[in-house]
């Protein structure tokens, strides 16, 4: 076993700044790359299910407006 010493109890160097912060923004990029990665073949996924579901069923017909079947009263009552 060898002996204590100072970088075995506090751990190595303190990093730069910049290096500190280069690794930090790497890590960043990556983690959301991967998140884009992901969601992207997701969506790719649903949105071939939702294409073939949507050819699969008919394709719905018009609405058509209902016409009145009695004219509309005026709300003045003559008497």
């Amino acid at each position: 076993m060898t002996p204590p010493n100072k970088e075995s109890l506090f751990g190595s160097k303190r990093q730069a700044p910049a290096d500190k912060a280069n690794q930090l923004d790497s890590t960043v990029k990556e983690i959301l790359a991967s998140e884009h990665a992901i969601r992207e073949r997701k969506t790719a996924r649903l949105r071939e299910l939702r294409l073939e579901k949507e050819a699969l069923q008919s394709p719905p017909e018009p609405k058509t407006k209902s016409k009145r079947k009695t004219p509309k009263k005026s709300g003045t009552a003559e008497t």
